[in-house]
This record gives structure tokens, sequence and C-alpha cells, in this order.
């Protein structure tokens, strides 16, 4: 039997070439009835695939009738004529023009009006929406497998920096500083890494000054911090969705609730947001850079409508920036720090997405004032940010590594999600959509309505590849047709192999008609 020759390029799935060389090999004598064919793992490291491509080519082969397996024993030629089988190529499987439907707009929209106090109510329904998220995390350990393609991850590739960076990074952090960062800062931070950042966020319209800037434990505590200090004045709590649903999260563990606009490719829904607009000023919190999940920009001109509502509102916009430096080259909006001003405007950010998740060096922008108020919430809670991350970020940027960084990844992460885009161009079943990324590492595919993301991961999981399901980036469980693929941590190759996984774990899928997937999203899984 001739050496398996797969063609990464070619538009032809890998697992389908695997099973065709096989049945050649067989059709020519090279494989003869009761030959053992190599272990899954044996084969898949021969061959330079993941153990889920070859099950798959093997699937195919033996409902062709020209292998059978045996559990403890193997797999093994045999002759299609005893089985009644035939050597013909398995017929595609694609749904019929019904199955495939159209891709109607995601809009599920709560009514009824915010209240000071928790009622019964809102707390039986703050309960509901924990119960279920908790339920769609517990499932999550089975996407996270070793032996499966993973399209999950939302951190920075620790791959991608060069060999020792942060070993000599911080090597050289502590020569030049000594015991100086033994000792605690100051809640706000260290002075000249605020001023670091003050000079990076400063706009055309006007410097960020570093008494407008406070380093935080990730974007996530700025965040809660906002959500602490809100408690106050209980300003309705407005989220985009869908979104990482630990914003929201931070903002009802602190007593809120949170309503949410629908975002479209341009940003919030207008129309939605404006209907909640009554009693006191509102908090809108969105990701106006590569959006996570979609990767989308906002664009300019909902930039502008978003400034005109704040206005109009006495509202105050948290642009979470945490994927800008992450931006392909395309046109992007200017910071709303610089469209709407410092009091109405609180830009959160860290390094968690552009350098590293473990660093925990976040920071916030926004007025004086308001900083001073958070700072002193800061000092209550861990009273500073490390100090030694802190100089450690400080010599991340004014090195001029992290620019040098910032070049590298941005190129790498665009090709990838070009392969990524490319592949489900090649791959996906008809009536399959997916969002165009302007930056980050994430892209938004939905199924045709009435198909459920959540029951198509566990059949995916199977098939050997794994991603997000949509309703884990809303707090009312929506966008169930919707998934998020990540291109964090998969090189391209792998991204081809995951894409072809997964679109003929689809494929499948949606041979049966769609129906009501009920609340757990696993209607009509068997």
């Amino acid at each position: 039997m001739q050496p398996y020759a797969i063609d990464r390029e070619s538009d032809t799935p890998l697992y389908i070439q695997i099973r065709n060389h096989i049945r050649t090999a067989i059709a020519a004598g090279d494989l003869r009835p009761g030959d053992r064919l190599p272990p899954v793992a044996a084969l898949a490291k021969e061959i330079g695939v993941t153990q889920a491509t070859v099950r798959r080519a093997l699937q195919d082969l033996g409902a062709a009738g020209l292998t059978a397996c045996h559990v403890g024993r193997g797999t093994f030629v045999q002759d299609p004529r005893a089985t009644g089988g035939g050597a013909e190529e398995p017929a595609p499987e694609v749904g019929t023009a019904d199955q495939q439907g159209y891709l109607a707009g995601m809009d599920g929209r709560r009514k009824g009006s915010r209240q000071a106090e928790t009622s019964p109510l809102e707390f039986a329904a703050r309960k509901l929406r924990a119960g279920v998220s908790k339920a769609l995390y517990d499932i999550m350990p089975l996407a996270h497998r070793e032996d499966i393609l993973q399209l999950t991850k939302g951190v920075p590739d620790p791959h991608l920096l060069p060999e020792r960076f942060l070993e000599d990074l911080t090597a050289e952090t502590l020569r030049s500083t000594g015991n100086s960062y033994l000792e605690a800062t100051d809640a706000l931070g260290h002075p000249a890494l605020r001023e670091e950042i003050a000079r990076r966020s400063s706009q055309a319209e006007g410097p960020v000054t570093p008494d407008q800037v406070l380093i935080t434990n990730g974007s996530l505590q700025a965040l809660t911090l906002v959500a602490q200090a809100a408690l106050e004045d209980r300003p309705a709590i407005i989220c985009e969705t869908p979104c990482y649903q630990g914003i929201i999260n931070s903002f009802t563990a602190m007593g809120h609730w949170a309503e949410t606009v629908p975002r479209d490719e341009e940003g919030p829904d207008m129309g939605v947001l404006r209907r909640h607009t009554k009693g006191a000023p509102p908090l809108l919190y969105l990701c106006p850079y590569a959006h996570n999940p979609s990767g989308r920009h906002l664009s300019s001109g909902r930039a502008g409508e978003l400034a005109m509502w704040a206005r109009e509102t006495g509202g105050v916009l948290i642009a979470d920036e945490i994927f800008k430096d992450i931006g392909y080259p395309s046109a992007a909006p200017s910071s709303l720090l610089d469209t709407l001003g410092s009091r109405q405007t609180i830009v959160i950010s860290s390094l968690s997405k552009s350098f590293a998740s473990g660093l925990r060096i976040g920071w916030l922008i926004s007025s004086a004032d308001r900083v001073q108020k958070l700072a002193g919430l800061k000092r209550l809670m861990d009273h500073c940010a490390p100090t030694l991350m802190q100089a450690v970020a400080l010599k991340l940027f004014t090195s001029g590594r992290y620019d040098t960084h910032i070049d590298w990844i941005r190129t790498r992460y665009q090709a990838r999600m070009e392969t990524l885009v490319h592949a489900l161009e090649q791959h996906m079943p008809a009536g399959v959509t997916w969002s165009r990324p302007q930056g980050g590492f994430s892209i938004l595919v939905e199924l045709p309505r009435g198909y459920s993301s959540v029951a198509l991961l566990l059949s995916a999981i199977d098939k050997g590849v794994s991603f997000l399901p949509g309703p884990l980036f809303d707090i009312d469980h929506r966008y169930v047709n919707a998934m998020r693929l990540s291109v964090a941590w998969t090189g391209r190759d792998q991204l081809k192999e995951a894409v072809e996984l997964l679109a003929s774990a689809i494929e499948a899928f949606i041979r049966e008609p769609p129906g009501d997937s009920g609340l757990s999203g696993l209607g009509h899984y068997q």
C-alpha cells in the first residue's frame, strides 16, 4: 500500500482524502479482506491529522461495507459483497431546501421595568438565569478534552511569544528596579504606568491625563468597581448582547438587574436602546472594537448615534476596548472617550487579550473625579494591583516590546481568521452564515433558524471538534442557533481540519427538520 499523501491545500476534506486512499488500496488489492488497519492513534500520527479525522474516514468505510470494527481487536478490511455493501462514495450529506430555511434576525427582548429593590419575582428570574447558565457551563468540560480540536479558547496563544520572552522581560524589570517594587503602590496604581497608559490613550481632540487612569486587576475588576459604585444611584444597567456573560454577571453579583440590547453589524440596536431611557441616566456596556463574539467594530455612524443618545439621556457609556490593539487593518471608529468626553465615558481595557491573561493588569479611564471615587472602593477591595506586575507591564510598554508583539500577533491572528473563513466558505452547508471579523480571534457562526448549537455541540464533540454555543453569550440564553469559533489557539492546518469535522457534524445535524429545542437547547438531541 502506498504511503498516505494528503494535500492540506486541497478543497477535498482531509477525511475524504484518507477514506479514498484506503478505498483505492482495497480496490487495487493492496489491502485484502481480513487485513487489519493500523490503530487509529498510530494512523493519525503517521498521516499527521487528529484521531477524530481518521475515525470520520473509517466511519464512511464501515458504512460502505469496506471495513468492520471489532471492539478490542481493531478495524479489518472485509469483502463488501459479503455484507451487501458497495465501494461507491457515500452520498453527500446535505439538507433539503426546506431544512436549510433562512436566518432571521436575532432579537429577544425582556419587557418590564427595573425595580430599586429585589422583588420575589425578580429574585426568581435571577435564579432561573443563573440555573440555566450553570447547566450550560457544566457541559463545557466535555468541549475541552485534549483529544479534540478546540475552537473555544478566548485568550492569547502563548506559543506566539518568542522563547523566554516573559522570563527576559521580568529579569530586565528586576535588574532596573531592584527592590523598589516590593512595596504596595497607591490604589490608583504606579504613577509611571498610569502616565504611559494615558499617553497611549490620548486622542486627537484632547489628551488623557494620568489622574484619569486607574490600574486594576484585569478589566473585569474595573467593571466590578463601576457596578459597585452604581449601587448608590441605581441607574438602569444595559448591556449589548451577545457579549461575554462575565460582564453581566459582574453587575448582577452586585444586585443590579441588567437589561440587554441586541447588536447588529453596526452596533447596539438604537430602536431597542431608546426604550431603556426612562428613570435615572443609564449605564450602557458595549465592546466597540472587534466585538466578542462577532469580531465586528462599532461603525462610526452608530458611534455618533450612541453619543447623541447619551447626551439626550445623561447616560454613561462603558467602552470595553480590550480588543482595540488587535484589530485588523480596517476603518475603525475613534474612541468613544474622544467622541463623548470623560464624564459620560468609562473606558476599560487590559493586557489579557493582547499579551497574556495571567498578568492581570488592566485599567480604567474616565473623569478624574470618577477615578478617585473608584480608587477609594478599590483600596477597600485589594489595596492595589500587584506592584511587580505593574512594573513588568511598564517595561513591556516602554521597551518597545509591546508594539513589536502587537504587530506580530495581529498578522498571525488575521491569517488564521482568513484560513477559517475560507474553510467555512468551502465546507459549510447552505443556510449556515457567519460574521466578517475586523479584529480579535472570534467569529459568530449561525445555523438556520430552529437548530440548536447546544445540541450540535454534543454531536460535534463526538466528531472531534468543539466550540462555544451562542446561549453562553446572553444572560437570557438566546442565540440558540449561534456559536462562537475562536482562532486564538488553533494553527492554520488544524483550523481547516476542525471546520471539515464541524461541517460534517452540521450536515448530519440539519438533515432532520428543525424544531423547538426547549429551554435546555437539547430538544431532538439523541
